[in-house]
């Protein structure tokens, strides 16, 4: 999507590449690599399609064999934070907004073998069944401007953490523990935070609602959030009763549900009835959600904003409506062509920053 769009503007995508050459030299030593990098950047951007393999980037470079695409994606030594780093810059510069919301979600990437990183038989959003997949939790940087992929974390499920000949066969680094999705994305939200990444809210689907930890590392860093939470969440009523997230929905009034739209959707404007209820805590709030069509449809937030920061039904509202760009950037990314098994053996680097772009790349500034 995002490169078929630059595709229509050659003159744009030229200041586009210029511009990011500018900013991702420094991460490669030697020109060879630079030179290839660039190349391969190029080819990714050239035109719409489906995945292309690294004798198909090649062809598009302009390169007689694959073997230059294949040695940076698997020898040359080239620091992938470091191009991490640049990358979030670079979107920052161009995008950065104090109300900006942090998205988190993850994808999965269907795989046939067992040998690349964090392959296993787990669940994958993409099918809605187990799969034999590699699965990656990403952050969207989303702005009333435009939007972007800003982070990943390559999730290791605990087969693998538990084999350490597989991970050694794999170049995984040694030390490398399990973590859990709500917790890979806890370290993103600190880590932007800490970075200085302007923000203000964190949303995120019922995964990574439920975590506790993860809740907090939003409050640490001073971030609201609406989260997804599922039926049976317990929250605390003012009362000091707890309740699960169900039955405060069947004590809200008929005349305390709105109807509500948290922006357009692909059918036009997402209309559903709204209504939030308060809890023991004044800057803790759950946000019901009930479809127009069968009330009996519901789904849940549950939501917290920092001391100072004004809050109301439609910031909420609408914060709750933004987690869609996280899957636009899913889609772009895997248009791209990018090839998870090529990428180097490492938990982290198994998909490049590279990969990042194609959400960059529908912010025209």
């Amino acid at each position: 999507m995002a490169a078929g769009a630059m595709v229509e503007d050659a003159g744009w995508l030229g200041e586009l590449q210029g511009e990011l050459r500018g900013v991702l030299a420094p991460v490669f030593a030697q020109a060879r690599s630079r030179l290839t990098a660039f190349a391969y950047i190029g080819a990714l951007l050239s035109e719409r399609g489906d995945r292309k393999s690294c004798w198909q980037l090649a062809e598009e470079a302009g390169h007689a064999t694959p073997r230059r695409m294949q040695a940076l994606l698997a020898e040359y030594a080239w620091d992938w934070k470091e191009a991490l780093a640049a990358l979030q810059r670079f979107i920052t510069a161009h995008l950065g907004d104090d109300e900006a919301i942090f998205v988190l979600d993850e994808t999965a990437e269907l795989k046939k073998g067992a040998a690349t990183a964090g392959v296993a038989r787990q669940h994958a959003g993409i099918t809605g069944q187990i799969e034999n997949c590699q699965t990656v939790v990403f952050a969207a940087y989303v702005t009333a401007r435009a939007h972007a992929l800003l982070d990943f974390r390559l999730y290791l499920p605990k087969s693998w953490c538990g084999d350490q000949a597989r991970l050694e066969k794999a170049h995984i680094p040694d030390g490398t523990a399990f973590i859990t999705r709500p917790a890979l994305g806890a370290k993103m939200i600190t880590g932007a935070a800490g970075a200085g990444i302007p923000f203000a809210w964190v949303a995120a689907g019922e995964v990574y609602g439920r975590s506790s930890k993860l809740r907090q590392a939003c409050e640490e860093a001073g971030k609201g959030y609406v989260l997804a939470v599922p039926v049976n969440f317990t929250v605390t009523l003012p009362s000091g009763r707890k309740a699960t997230a169900a039955a405060v929905a069947a004590m809200v009034p008929d005349a305390a549900w709105e109807t509500r739209s948290c922006g357009r959707g692909c059918k036009g404007h997402r209309d559903y009835a709204r209504a939030w209820a308060g809890t023991a805590s004044p800057r803790h709030w759950l946000l019901i959600r009930r479809s127009l069509s069968d009330p009996s449809d519901l789904a849940f937030f549950y939501c917290h904003a920092p001391e100072g920061r004004p809050v109301s039904l439609p910031v909420l509202i609408s914060v709750a409506g933004k987690r869609w760009p996280a899957e636009v950037g899913h889609r772009c990314y895997l248009s791209s062509g990018i090839c998870l098994s090529r990428l180097p053996p490492c938990p982290s680097s198994c998909v490049s920053p590279v990969s990042a772009w194609g959400g960059a790349q529908r912010a025209r500034v």
